[in-house]
């Protein structure tokens, strides 16, 4: 039986569960509330998450998942996920041989294809395409703000979940032992650092490197603060470009392919500036305080920090938002919305916010 954004009434004793949602980063840490929900609802239930490989970080050390599917996303990858699929069967051989629930926040021909054969009852998350469409073309700004939390749960609504208003997870290997989250976070009051982190997969979703420099200058030299860059491997130039044009130390944080590492770095850091990208829901998973700068997109898309302290700096020109996701160029040329937003403005926030 295929569900699919209906009203799920009544469901009998869960013992297995498939979460699927392959990326991105932002949208896998996104995806973990619904989980402690699920994992709380039915505690005795085996819950296992499919994850593109890179992501499945953002799952290692969650105690409240049973199994960790690494799904290569590759054009060539299909022989080596229909051996994960044969793996996957193989061990629900004990829950005869299907999950009693799947909920697919993916949602396209990758995960439908995933999820082929492994249980009939299925939940989907909806695209609300039509939602971002009227949002990108017509500049329609929803009157309430529905985050992608909320959106993730929303096709169980009806199914008796113990929903909360608790924030996203990505725990740490001492925390899964002590099975306490963010118990290996040290007291931010004292700490003298800031993140930075002025990478964005897309080019309209990155403020310039010379206003980060600039930042990063005023609060190392005027305000004593140590300045870190994070970021992934493909963050390496701009935080490069970054450091330099800064003139100050700044400590490298960047590059890593360790989702864990990353958090290690944040939870020194007493907040951390980011543009719209996976850090910065990196950053909300561990209560790191944040200073979101969004240009090409905005917070009615539903990827605002999510239950964290949190100011967003944006400069409102009536092109925003031209995309739902970032664009490689400003389709206008002029890339108002990023260069309208001055250092004086982020340092204002900050100082609101720390």
């Amino acid at each position: 039986m295929i569900v699919d954004d209906t009203k799920i009434v009544n469901f009998t004793p869960m013992r297995s569960i498939l979460v699927i949602r392959l990326s991105s980063l932002g949208d896998c840490i996104l995806a973990t509330p619904l989980v402690r929900q699920l994992q709380r609802t039915y505690p005795h239930a085996r819950i296992d998450v499919a994850v593109a490989e890179r992501f499945a970080g953002v799952w290692k050390n969650n105690p409240r998942v049973r199994h960790v599917w690494p799904i290569a996303t590759t054009a060539s990858a299909e022989p080596e996920n229909d051996e994960i699929k044969i793996e996957m069967l193989e061990s629900l051989a004990d829950l005869d041989g299907s999950y009693d629930l799947i909920v697919d926040l993916q949602r396209n021909l990758r995960s439908a294809s995933l999820r082929h054969g492994l249980g009939d009852v299925v939940v989907c998350a909806p695209k609300h395409r039509l939602e971002k469409l009227a949002l990108v073309w017509l500049k329609k700004r929803p009157s309430v703000i529905t985050p992608i939390v909320a959106r993730y749960r929303s096709p169980l609504e009806h199914h008796p979940l113990v929903w909360d208003t608790e924030g996203c997870e990505v725990w740490l290997s001492e925390e899964r032992e002590q099975g306490v989250y963010l118990s290996a976070q040290p007291s931010r009051g004292t700490s003298q650092r800031i993140a930075m982190a002025p990478g964005a997969h897309h080019a309209t979703k990155r403020w310039p490197v010379a206003r980060f420099a600039q930042l990063a200058q005023e609060l190392s030299c005027g305000h004593g603060k140590e300045i870190v860059l994070v970021g992934g491997p493909a963050d390496v130039d701009i935080c490069s470009a970054v450091a330099e044009a800064s003139g100050v130390g700044v400590v490298r944080a960047d590059g890593s392919t360790s989702i864990e590492a990353t958090v290690r770095i944040l939870d020194t850091c007493q907040a951390i500036v980011t543009n719209d990208s996976g850090v910065m829901h990196l950053a909300s998973a561990r209560q790191i305080p944040i200073i979101a700068i969004f240009g090409s997109t905005v917070k009615e898309l539903g990827f605002a920090p999510y239950a964290v302290p949190s100011r967003i700096v944006e400069h409102d020109v009536a092109c925003r938002p031209c995309s739902h996701i970032g664009r490689a160029t400003c389709p206008k040329g002029h890339f108002a919305c990023m260069v309208g937003i001055s250092v004086e403005r982020v340092m204002s926030a900050l100082s609101e916010l720390i």
